[in-house]
């Protein structure tokens, strides 16, 4: 006799509180929820090991693996050594040994865990679901927290995210970038790998597809992180616009500097938990015709899909996941190269082809839900005698 997901008991694991919107962007917080609303019932485990255990990993953990490679290196500073220490041995083991221990003793029909650190702690079978693999991430661009790490702690680490795929039943990646990574890079079947997809951490309003007045551009960008997103690049290339579209406009919202350029109105950090901020938002997102981050990296950019929920075609990077949260409702771009910045951003000042592919990022939209997600992730475990009748396919 075949059961429904609401019978399913699972488990969550993330690095950090699960049920804290701050961690990582909100994507625990939002797919945990949504997980709930698809299982009988979801434990939530943050991974991080107690703070005397932490001390205790990252610092040996630091001290077994930092070798020095010159007198440059005879004294690293604590952000060498902590980063060093995170990616560890010891303090991988010690995350896994957390995890394993609060879910101890619970009956579980399987366990998501956030990343791929670490082999299954746990009897019962895993999946794992993220935005970038280690590899990609080393790779892609010079994140703060991988400064100072050799090419021996690289490999060890990338050794035991491998581990750990092998280790699960199904390797979930939130776009195809990563899925293609989790394959070509690790060595992983295409079989075991299925891209699930992510959804909106912040509703910015509702689609106004067919209320939006189309008729000159106003684009919009937004991003905390100004440099990596590639916030100059899309003021230069506005800039140019201008020159062309005298009455277009760009929005910035996050942590831009201050801006005096005609037609850019800067409006600063708008705090999604803020309910004025969160309403300015949503009237300058409904008031926008496209939405541009062509970051110097992505690896997803739930921001993408909260731009097509309300119905607005994005131009993203072609550094990471932005294809699969695009599809066919944008433009991706090299940031690194400014003309396809500019060509991108003039091809969307024609209102016909704004509103024509605003309206296929609404379409696209649709597959984006954490709803969904949490279908997907449920859809790979594969577990016997589950009706998944009218859950989400993959991606």
């Amino acid at each position: 006799m075949n059961r429904t997901p609401e019978s399913l008991t699972l488990g969550m694991t993330t690095i950090g509180n699960p049920e804290d919107p701050t961690v990582s962007s909100g994507w625990p917080t939002s797919l945990l929820l949504a997980l709930r609303e698809v299982a009988g019932h979801v434990v939530a485990v943050s991974d991080a090991p107690g703070r005397r255990l932490a001390r205790v990993a990252l610092a040996s953990g630091a001290l077994l693996s930092w070798r020095p490679s010159g007198r440059e290196d005879l004294r690293p500073s604590k952000i060498t050594l902590h980063n060093i220490g995170q990616s560890s041995g010891p303090y991988v083991a010690a995350r896994a040994r957390a995890a394993g221990i609060q879910l101890a003793g619970r009956t579980l029909d399987g366990l998501i865990q956030n990343g791929a650190d670490y082999r299954n702690p746990t009897e019962y079978p895993m999946v794992t679901f993220q935005d970038s693999t280690f590899i990609q991430a080393v790779r892609a661009y010079p994140w703060a927290h991988l400064q100072g790490l050799s090419q021996g702690h690289i490999k060890r680490f990338a050794q035991r995210q491998r581990e750990a795929y092998e280790s699960a039943v199904a390797c979930c990646a939130a776009t195809h970038w990563v899925a293609d990574s989790i394959i070509s890079d690790y060595g992983i079947p295409a079989s075991k790998v299925h891209v699930v997809g992510l959804g909106a951490n912040h509703q910015t309003g509702e689609s106004k597809v067919d209320e939006r007045d189309w008729s000159r551009p106003r684009f919009l960008f937004v991003g905390v992180d100004w440099e990596r997103k590639n916030g100059q690049a899309v003021l230069d290339a506005f800039a140019k616009v201008r020159e062309q579209y005298p009455d277009a406009t760009l929005d910035l919202a996050g942590g831009h500097p201050a801006i005096t350029l005609d037609g850019v109105t800067g409006h600063g950090p708008l705090a999604m938990d803020d309910p004025a901020d969160r309403r300015q938002m949503a009237e300058i997102y409904n008031r926008s015709t496209v939405f541009v981050m062509p970051s110097l990296h992505e690896p997803s950019g739930t921001v993408l899909i909260e731009a097509a929920l309300v119905g607005i075609p994005s131009i993203g990077s072609s550094s990471g996941g932005a294809r699969t949260c695009i599809g066919d409702s944008g433009y991706v771009v090299d940031p690194l190269e400014p003309q396809e910045i500019l060509d991108a951003m003039l091809e969307l000042c024609n209102p016909d082809k704004a509103q024509r592919l605003g309206e296929l990022a609404r379409e696209h939209a649709k597959l984006f839900t954490w709803r969904k997600v949490a279908e997907r992730l449920v859809r790979a475990f594969d577990l016997p005698e589950i009706d998944l009748t009218g859950y989400a396919e993959f991606l």
